[in-house]
């Protein structure tokens, strides 16, 4: 440990770029996953004072959105069985409808959100909410709404019916418009919470409420509560979840490359010096050791400085997930100390991992063999290298060419599998491809003194070049082959999208969760009312969303396939507010729709996603008119959004560690060349002269990766575009992501060229 005490100490610049990759990486660790730690669910703010939540029973379809509802009768039987257990001070049933306040005729606030705004008056007191001013609710059109109301003032609001006047009564310190328990239980679909309050220790209470509720419902206490998040709420966590997931994973594995190929040329690079101490008597053993201590004391440094340092920015980083839709409004950063210790033991670990390989082979150096070695790369290909790319590049080639052979639903998956195959192929097989395309670049410059050295010092160099061109091949050739390939399937989507419905316009929602039913009927239609079904037949289950539409049940296909029914059979319906009824198959078709009619009596606060329009459109608020193409279009760009928001966080951050590889592997490999360079001075080439010279080849490299990483990632595209053209049947156009790819290869470039004049630079700083 000592002597890698010195050595680290000695030669820190070596070790630099391992350094830099292993801070980089606990900082994203840590960062991510304090920020994935503190994003946990959370019971709504409406539920603070009770602290046993009762819910309906599981359905078992493994689908949360399937637990239907008690009707408002189930619902108060329970409850009035509940409020008479010990301890329970109060048993109020929580039926909510959408609600939307309405100011100069357009909604206001989330949409999502309005989903659960309306609540019964009674069930203010599960969540603390008092009046600060006026009086309770005690009519229809009458509400007892939060602050920034004034009783006796009228609002506008729009809930599923339409839009409607409220007279405030009385004005709450919470969230939410509270009407009368008679006229929450007529707008809402049920009831779904039963809350307590109570005295005493919840969860005595909880464990007699369980005895009470029996196979009625499942009780909730403690962190259980949780689970009642709203799905819209849980949504956006599992989103910001996937990216940070995706950014630890990417962290660990760039990690793992750089620290790899930053130990394998510090390994090559130390050959002499190392076979000098296996000359001494040093074991294959203590050197593999001497690698591992350190990796290890680099790694340690750079952990215990690293971590802290993703903490402190994690914070800074919960507004912008808010803001881009990645977090619930009201998030924020809390202390982690989990993250802060697991982000340096991955730290140490994954460098460790990335040392074994470059370890194992220091250790096997014969002494006479390194101190005989000459200056020039020793041989660039290893057999398990040849064999390896071989078959990534076969592998890749294989797979493109079945590609045509493969179910439809497969060859897009298949052509990014392929794409991943041959860049691993080419980067592997670099130091061979570097060769040719060198002497084809280099050859306009080969009658210059400048350009003659570049050549024979990139030829004579392989693996420098190679462990340079690799990094940013990668880094181009994934940048081209997702950013095309989402341009290209945004694209084709777009068109498939607008082919499905026909040429015209459509109603629909402006700033809500859905059309109200007088959005509808004002343009003469029909409303396609949404909701959720629970089909029973013989002892198969199945969740489906419907639609209201003509006046018998039809199923899709799927759902007839899983139930095991076929037109004719009669099947058990249960609707979201808890009632069921025996209904027959009429037809088995595309997409499941039932009666309008028994939605609207079983789901009044259900919504009409959109509608077809043939005639004059009539202006109401909340609904907006665009034409087929615009519509598709503005779907498709707000995932767009969030896809583009990944691909910006992945591409960014492999590009940073593409960045610290050529830097760190150019700084390494300048440094270690000084020699080389004084022979150029006392021949008479100046210190701009050398600059130019290195310079000249750290561009040749990036240029080289940059060309190998597109061919391969068009070629993959290219397959892409074609499995995409058959899905959907029509040709599409080949985006190439010009824009992007530019800004990756500049910053590569930029950095290579600065790191390998810096030690130069320095050197003549130094000498003077």
């Amino acid at each position: 440990m000592s002597a890698a005490w010195a050595m680290v100490r000695h030669r820190f610049a070596s070790f630099a770029g391992m350094f830099v990759a292993v801070f980089l990486g606990v900082a994203v660790v840590a960062g991510s996953a304090a920020l994935y730690l503190s994003s946990r669910p959370q019971a709504p703010a409406r539920y603070d004072l009770a602290p046993v939540l009762i819910t309906p029973p599981d359905p078992g379809t493994g689908d949360d959105r399937d637990r239907q509802s008690w009707t408002a009768a189930q619902a108060t039987a329970l409850a009035t069985r509940l409020a008479e257990l010990a301890g329970v001070t109060a048993a109020v049933p929580d039926p909510w409808f959408y609600v939307q306040r309405l100011e100069s005729g357009r909604p206001t606030g989330d949409a999502q959100a309005a989903l659960l705004d309306g609540h019964a008056w009674s069930s203010a007191a599960l969540g603390g909410y008092r009046l600060t001013s006026g009086r309770a609710p005690a009519a229809p059109g009458e509400v007892a709404a939060g602050p920034g109301t004034t009783p006796g003032e009228s609002v506008a609001v729009l809930t599923s019916a339409g839009p409607e006047k409220w007279l405030v009564t009385g004005t709450v310190d919470g969230p939410g418009l509270y009407v009368t328990d008679r006229e929450a239980a007529r707008r809402a679909s049920g009831v779904r919470v039963i809350g307590l309050t109570v005295t005493g220790d919840p969860q005595r209470v909880a464990d007699a409420a369980a005895a009470v509720v029996g196979t009625d419902g499942v009780v909730r206490s403690g962190s259980d509560r949780d689970a009642l998040e709203p799905d819209s709420v849980t949504r956006i966590r599992w989103i910001g979840a996937q990216l940070l997931i995706a950014l630890v994973t990417l962290g660990a594995f760039a990690t793992v490359f750089v620290v790899s190929s930053t130990c394998a040329l510090s390994a090559a690079q130390r050959r002499r010096e190392l076979g000098l101490l296996r000359a001494v008597g040093a074991t294959p053993g203590q050197v593999r050791r001497m690698m591992y201590a350190e990796t290890a004391l680099i790694a340690l440094l750079a952990g215990l400085l690293g971590a802290p340092a993703g903490l402190m920015a994690a914070p800074l980083l919960a507004g912008p997930m808010v803001g881009n839709g990645l977090e619930p409004a009201g998030f924020t950063v809390t202390w982690q100390p989990m993250a802060l210790a697991g982000a340096v033991l991955l730290g140490l670990i994954v460098a460790l991992g990335g040392v074994t390989a470059a370890a194992r082979r220091a250790s096997r150096i014969a002494p006479l063999d390194a101190l005989r070695e000459a200056a020039a790369d020793p041989r660039s290909m290893t057999p398990t290298r040849w064999v390896v790319g071989f078959l990534c590049g076969i592998g890749g080639g294989v797979l493109l060419a079945a590609m045509p052979s493969l179910p439809l639903e497969t060859r897009s998956t298949a052509g990014l599998g392929a794409a991943m195959l041959l860049l691993s192929g080419a980067a592997l097989l670099s130091p061979v491809l570097i060769v040719p395309l060198v002497r084809v670049v280099a050859r306009p410059w080969r009658g210059t003194a400048t350009g003659m050295l570049v050549r024979e010092g990139t030829l004579t160099g392989v693996r420098r070049v190679a462990s340079t061109a690799a990094p940013v091949l990668a880094t181009v050739g994934l940048t081209v082959l997702l950013a095309g390939t989402v341009a290209t399937i945004e694209v084709a989507a777009g068109i498939d999208e607008t082919a499905r419905y026909p040429e015209g316009t459509v109603l629909v929602p402006d700033g809500t969760p859905g059309l109200s039913a007088a959005a509808v009927t004002a343009q003469g239609a029909e409303p396609a009312l949404t909701t959720r079904l629970l089909i029973t037949h013989g002892d198969s289950t199945a969740g489906r969303d419907a639609t209201g539409r003509g006046d018998a049940l039809v199923l899709d296909r799927l759902s007839a396939a899983e139930l095991g029914v076929a037109a004719g059979d009669a099947v058990t319906v249960r609707f979201v507010d808890g009632a069921e009824t025996q209904l027959s198959v009429k037809a088995v078709a595309d997409e499941t729709s039932i009666p309008s009619g028994l939605v609207r009596q079983h789901d009044p606060d259900a919504l009409t996603g959109m509608i077809m329009l043939d005639r004059e459109v009539v202006p109401v608020p909340g609904a907006r008119t665009l034409a087929i193409h615009d519509f598709v279009m503005e779907e498709i760009e707000d995932e767009g959004r969030l896809i583009d928001l990944f691909l910006l966080a992945l591409i960014g951050l492999s590009a940073g560690y593409t960045a610290i590889a050529v830097g760190n592997t150019l700084l390494m490999a300048t440094a270690a060349r000084r020699g080389e360079f004084r022979a150029l001075r006392l021949a008479g080439a100046g210190t701009g002269q050398v600059v130019r010279v290195v310079t000249a080849e750290a561009l040749l490299a990036v240029t080289v990766g940059a060309v190998l990483g597109g061919l391969v990632a068009v070629v993959s595209l290219a397959g892409v575009r074609a499995a995409v053209e058959d899905e959907i049947g029509r040709e599409i156009a080949l985006i190439m992501p010009w824009g992007v790819t530019a800004a990756v290869t500049t910053v590569c470039a930029a950095l290579a060229v600065l790191a390998a004049s810096f030690p130069i630079l320095r050197g003549r700083s130094t000498d003077s």
